[in-house]
């Protein structure tokens, strides 16, 4: 399987993984080395797969400060998108620093995507509601109709004696028939699984496909363990600007992407999207469009 590469530098990468892909080690599945033996591509990591079709990325011996490429960050088995891969202690270092302490401290990495959801009878995102009786950990933003707004519900996790403060951007951006909305969606922190947290618990939308979090009735044929949801856009700041990468959708673009992506270019149709979303939750001022 090739991994799409989509900027590269001497101190980092940017890759687009493709849905059904570990970005590490799965424990509860058998451990591999990254070039031992041939084994199915979907028993190995975005790294495996990396070092197979870039093998140039994986030198004998770095010279220092360079390293063998490593996650930045992650992405759940079943999402497809943008990653970032460091390539050098020090932007190992630096994007590790700002994902813990996030303002300015480090290089700043900030991640959008898009996301397919099938909201409930009542969901919160279905027009009217959402206007006359919203959530109270949900703060709108609504213009003619227009929804955005950011999601502030802490999340439990099993290692946690306390819930862990969750804080995602999101932004409505077209109706798309059958009862379903893209989203854009942006993390403001980074815990396990919230995007698909807060869109099944808080919005009462779970994303398109994602069966762990109740839309077992929304999975497509032929897409098992895909999930509508796409690391679309990497904002990232090493230095005294703002550079956008933008990751095109590959994958399921005849399926639950139709209408969103033009096939033949893999891109959002920019009736959509034309670069940034319409409103200021989520809009990146610092980034201009670069398509």
């Amino acid at each position: 399987m090739e991994i799409p590469i989509l900027r590269h530098t001497r101190h980092f990468t940017i890759v687009n993984k493709p849905p059904l892909v570990y970005s590490q080690v799965n424990r509860a599945a058998p451990k591999f080395g990254r070039m031992s033996g041939p084994v199915q591509d979907k028993q190995l990591t975005l790294l495996d797969l990396l070092a197979r079709s870039h093998p140039d990325l994986f030198p004998e011996k770095p010279d220092a400060p360079f390293t063998e490429p490593k996650l930045v960050h992650r992405l759940d088995y079943g999402v497809s998108g943008a990653m970032a891969v460091a390539t050098s202690l020090q932007a190992a270092r630096n994007f590790s620093k700002n994902l813990k302490l996030g303002g300015d401290k480090g290089w700043q990495l900030k991640k959008t995507y898009l996301a397919i959801v099938a909201p409930e009878r009542n969901s919160p995102l279905r027009l009217g509601r959402i206007v006359s009786n919203p959530p109270e950990d949900i703060a709108l933003k609504t213009d003619n109709s227009y929804i955005s707004g950011t999601i502030s519900r802490p999340l439990l996790f099993d290692k946690s004696p306390e819930p862990l403060e969750a804080v995602t951007k999101f932004e409505v951006l077209k109706f798309l028939g059958k009862g379903k909305i893209l989203l854009a969606l942006e993390p403001v922190t980074g815990r396990k699984h919230q995007l698909r947290r807060h869109c099944a618990y808080v919005l009462q939308a779970p994303i398109v496909g994602d069966v762990r979090y109740g839309a077992d009735h929304y999975q497509t044929g032929g897409a098992s363990q895909c999930i509508a949801l796409h690391s679309w856009r990497l904002d990232f700041k090493t230095g005294l600007h703002w550079d956008t990468v933008r990751a095109p959708i590959l994958w399921g673009v005849n399926d639950f992407w139709a209408g969103v992506v033009d096939p033949t270019t893999n891109e959002v149709y920019r009736n959509i999207w034309p670069g940034t979303p319409r409103t200021g939750t989520i809009r990146s001022d610092r980034v201009a469009d670069s398509s």
